[in-house]
Formats: structure tokens, C-alpha cells, sequence
């Protein structure tokens, strides 16, 4: 189901405003996004999982992005707001805990070439007094102190060697660590320079407003940023003046941002 109409008076702005109903008609919307070189202003109560990695995206492009949504237990989009603290953190955490395995491993391959080695020199050595003392079985108990002193020594270069091979993938790991963390540092401070959220708890406002500017175009909206706003609901897209959508945004962005970091008036106990 899709119905287009497209409206011929009044002019806004010098624009013929457009308006669409009907499953997908977000995509216009969705589609200006993906290609957003300059700027993306939505207002949505609810985001979806692939357009908060959109929005982190196009800030981390240098676009700048500002985004009104509500403090909502089913909203992906709250995450928008520590979208720089959280961005790359799995990453990061699975480098560290490769990092921390590899030095287990070192550690571990250490202790047991010390430990093989000094057992079985403590056997020959048993073996060796033995002998000594039991001239009967001396000539055994000396081929078994020998056997087992070739063992211990190459028990030892064996677990010396995975040691070294220990040590070369700790310092493979930790040189990969690094290499994250510098990066992620990078991608976090474009994050929190070109990306901006207020949400909203519901006790302060419910924000249902549906707007959204990309670029030099604006669309008002009943669709939320989802995939189901956008793709599959039947929704209502009406396309408005991009300036008159700006001056909206920056007063819907100026009151909340006033209510929001309002300082406290309570007094102390």
C-alpha cells in the first residue's frame, strides 16, 4: 500500500511541499541519511539499532549530528548519549583479555619448565645416590640418572620454547592493544566532537516529535527512526522547509537542553 500526493499551494519557503503515506515511505528519509555529507538533526522517541551505528558513522565521517530522543527501556538510541565512552569497547575488551591469556600462558610455560626440570634433576640426582649404595644395581640406576637427566634437560627446552612462543604472541598481542587503543582514542574524540544527544526521561518529557533534517532537506514525520518506522509501518512523511525545520529543532534542542541541565533548587538535609 503507498499513496503520493503532492501539494501545489501554499509554497514554503520556495519549496512544493510533498506528502507521503504508506509502508516505506521513510526510506526517502533513511536514504538522505546514508548519504548526509553535512549535518543530521532527528528528533524520534525510538532509534533502531542500525541507525544509532549510522548516526556513531556519519559523526565519525565529520557530520555533524544531533539527536532529541527519550529515555525509553526498548530505545537503542539512548545509547547515543555515551556513544563515545561505549564506541570500539568490545574491541578494545577482547584485545585486553588476548593480552591477559597470553601473559597466563608465558607465566604458566615458565613455572613449568622450572618446575619439570627440577623434578626430574631431583630424580636423577636420587637415582645417582642410589646407585652408589646398592653396587648391585649400580650400573642401572646410573643409565636411569642419566635417562633422566637428558629428560629434564629436555623437558626444559621444551617448555622454554613455548615461553618464547609465549613471549612472541604477548608481544604480538600488546602491540595490537596499543594499536587499538590509539585508534579507538582517535574515533571517540570525532565521536564526541561531531555527535550530540539529549534524551529525555519520560519525567521530564516524552519528546514524540518526529523530525528530521539531512543536510538541506527536512521531513516531518509520524515514522520513528526504526526499521519498522521506516520500511514497514504505514506511515505519514510530509516534506517541510528546511529552514523553518531548523528554527524548530534548535528551539526543541535550546528548551529541553534548559530543562534537562537545570541546576537543582533543593536544598541540603
Amino acid at each position: 500500500m503507498f499513496i503520493y500526493v503532492s501539494g501545489r499551494k501554499p509554497k514554503f519557503g520556495g519549496l512544493n511541499p510533498t506528502v507521503e503515506i504508506g509502508r516505506g515511505a521513510g526510506m526517502a528519509i533513511a536514504s538522505a541519511m546514508g548519504s548526509a555529507s553535512r549535518r543530521i538533526w532527528i528528533s524520534s522517541p525510538w532509534i533502531g539499532q542500525a541507525y544509532v551505528k549510522l548516526l556513531i558513522e556519519k559523526a565519525l565521517a565529520g557530520v555533524d549530528v544531533r539527536v532529541v530522543t527519550t529515555d525509553l527501556p526498548d530505545n537503542d538510541g539512548r545509547a547515543l548519549a555515551r556513544a563515545a565512552d561505549l564506541y570500539g569497547s568490545d574491541e578494545l575488551r577482547e584485545a585486553g583479555a588476548k593480552v591477559a591469556y597470553w601473559r597466563r600462558r608465558r607465566a604458566s610455560s615458565r613455572t613449568a619448565a622450572l618446575r619439570d626440570a627440577a623434578l626430574l634433576a631431583l630424580l636423577a640426582v636420587a637415582s645417582a645416590l642410589a646407585a652408589s649404595a646398592l653396587e648391585a644395581y649400580s650400573q642401572a640406576l646410573y643409565l636411569a640418572a642419566a635417562a633422566l637427566s637428558a629428560a629434564a634437560v629436555a623437558a626444559a627446552v621444551y617448555r622454554l620454547r613455548a615461553a618464547r612462543a609465549a613471549e612472541a604472541e604477548l608481544l604480538a598481542a600488546e602491540a595490537e592493544l596499543e594499536r587499538i587503543s590509539r585508534e579507538l582514542a582517535i574515533s571517540r574524540e570525532a565521536i564526541r566532537r561531531n555527535l550530540k544527544a539529549l534524551v529525555a526521561p519520560t519525567s521530564t518529557a516524552f519528546v514524540h516529535a518526529k523530525l528530521y533534517i539531512v543536510d538541506d532537506r527536512a521531513w516531518a514525520s509520524s515514522a520513528n527512526l526504526t526499521d519498522s518506522g521506516m520500511e514497514r509501518n504505514i506511515e505519514l512523511v510530509v516534506e517541510v522547509d528546511a529552514a523553518a525545520a531548523e528554527r524548530a529543532f534548535e528551539k526543541l534542542w535550546s528548551t529541553l537542553s534548559a530543562e534537562l541541565f537545570r541546576p537543582s533548587t533543593r536544598g541540603g538535609p
